[in-house]
C-alpha cells in the first residue's frame, strides 16, 4: 500500500512517497521517499507502482514477484538482508579458489560460463547483460556469505565475551570494500565481453586528455589521437551500476567526443532533475531493455536502449573507409 501525503515528520513534505509492505517474516516495512527523488523511482519500481496519486492510497500485491539482484540491492540499501536460496554452484566456487576470491576477470567468466544456455554472440545484448550481471551478484552473495562464515571460524572477533575491535574493523572495511569495487568492475568485463563476441573494434580504458580513462573508447585510442580521424566517427561509453552524482565525470573523460553515452541499469536511478543534467553535459543514457521500460516515457524517450548502442557501433565500423582504420 503506497501513497503519496504529507506526514507530521519534519523530513517529510506533501507529494512525498509513503508506502506500506508486509514482509514474509511478518514485519512491516514503511517506507518515506522524497518526491521525484531516485529513493521514490526505487520505491516505485520494487513495488510495481505507477498510478499513485496524492493523497491515495493504491494496493499492489507482490507475492508472487521474483526478486532479481536489482530488488536485492534496493532492500539491502535499507538493512533488510536477502538470501540466495539456490546454492548449486557454491561447491564448484570453492573447490576452484578455495575460501579466496579470485580477480574481478575470473568471476565474471565463471558467471558467463554458468549460463550455457546464453550466447552473447547471436542473443539480444539487452538479455546477455542483465542475466550476466544478476548471475554475477547472485553468484557473488553466496561465496561472500560461504568466505565470511570460513574467515570467522579461523579467527572470530568475539572472544570470552570481549571482542577484538581492530580486527573487526579492519575484516569489515575490506568486506565493505570488496563490495563497492566489484560490481562496477564485473560489469565492464561484460560489457567487453559482449562487445567481443559481436567483433566490435574498442578499447578499454584509453588514455585521453589529462590522463583520463574512459571505460570503453570507439574504435580505439589511435584512432582518437589522429587529428585525421573523423570526430563524428569516434564514440565514447561510460559504464556504471548506478549513476547517482558520478555522472559528472564523465563530462571531460574525451574533449573530442561532444556527445557521450553512459550505460547504467539499476532501475528507478533516472529522476526528471537528473535527466536534465545529463542533457546540459550531452550525457545520453544507455540502459537495457527491461530496465529502459520500466522509467516513464519522457526518460524512456531520451534514452537508448544497450542494443541499439551496439547497432550504432556496428553501423560506424561497417561504413568506415579502410584507410580510417587504425590498429
Amino acid at each position: 500500500m503506497c501513497a503519496a501525503v504529507a506526514s507530521s515528520r519534519s523530513l517529510a513534505r506533501p507529494g512525498d512517497l509513503m508506502c506500506f509492505g508486509m514482509l514474509r517474516d511478518n514485519r512491516l516495512l514503511i517506507i518515506i521517499a522524497q518526491h521525484d527523488s531516485t529513493a521514490e523511482a526505487q520505491a516505485k519500481w520494487l513495488f510495481g507502482i505507477d498510478d499513485e496519486q496524492e493523497g491515495a492510497f493504491r494496493f499492489h500485491d507482490n507475492t508472487e514477484r521474483e526478486l532479481d539482484a536489482f530488488g536485492a540491492q534496493i532492500f539491502e540499501a535499507l538493512g533488510i538482508n536477502v538470501e540466495v536460496r539456490d546454492d548449486t554452484y557454491l561447491p564448484e566456487m570453492i573447490g576452484r579458489w578455495g575460501y579466496r576470491f579470485p580477480s574481478n576477470e575470473e568471476f565474471a567468466a565463471f558467471s558467463q560460463s554458468s549460463l550455457t544456455d546464453v550466447d552473447p554472440t547471436h542473443d539480444d545484448p539487452d538479455d546477455v547483460v542483465i542475466e550476466y550481471y544478476d548471475r554475477s551478484y547472485l553468484l557473488f552473495k553466496l561465496y561472500e556469505r560461504a568466505v565470511i562464515q570460513h574467515d570467522y571460524d579461523a579467527a572470530p572477533f568475539v572472544s570470552d565475551g570481549v571482542i577484538d575491535v581492530d580486527s573487526f574493523t579492519s575484516f569489515y572495511t575490506s568486506v565493505r570494500n570488496r563490495r563497492m569495487s566489484r560490481a562496477g568492475k564485473v560489469l565492464e568485463i561484460h560489457i567487453a565481453h559482449i562487445l567481443d563476441a559481436r567483433g566490435i573494434e574498442y578499447e578499454a580504458q584509453a588514455k585521453t586528455e589529462n590522463g583520463k580513462k574512459p571505460d570503453f573508447l570507439f574504435p580505439s585510442q589511435a584512432a582518437y589521437e589522429d587529428p585525421a580521424f573523423p570526430e563524428e566517427q569516434l564514440r565514447m561509453l561510460a559504464s556504471k551500476t548506478s549513476i547517482k552524482d558520478r555522472f559528472r565525470q564523465v563530462a571531460d573523460e574525451a574533449n573530442r567526443i561532444r556527445d557521450k553515452h553512459l550505460f547504467t541499469l539499476t532501475p528507478g536511478d533516472v529522476t526528471h532533475p537528473k535527466l536534465a543534467q545529463l542533457d546540459e553535459l550531452h550525457i545520453h543514457l544507455v540502459m537495457p531493455k527491461v530496465v529502459k521500460e520500466s522509467y516513464d516515457d519522457l526518460i524512456q524517450g531520451e534514452t537508448m536502449t544497450f542494443s541499439r548502442f551496439i547497432e550504432e557501433i556496428q553501423g560506424l565500423q561497417a561504413d568506415r573507409p579502410q584507410s580510417l582504420t587504425l590498429l
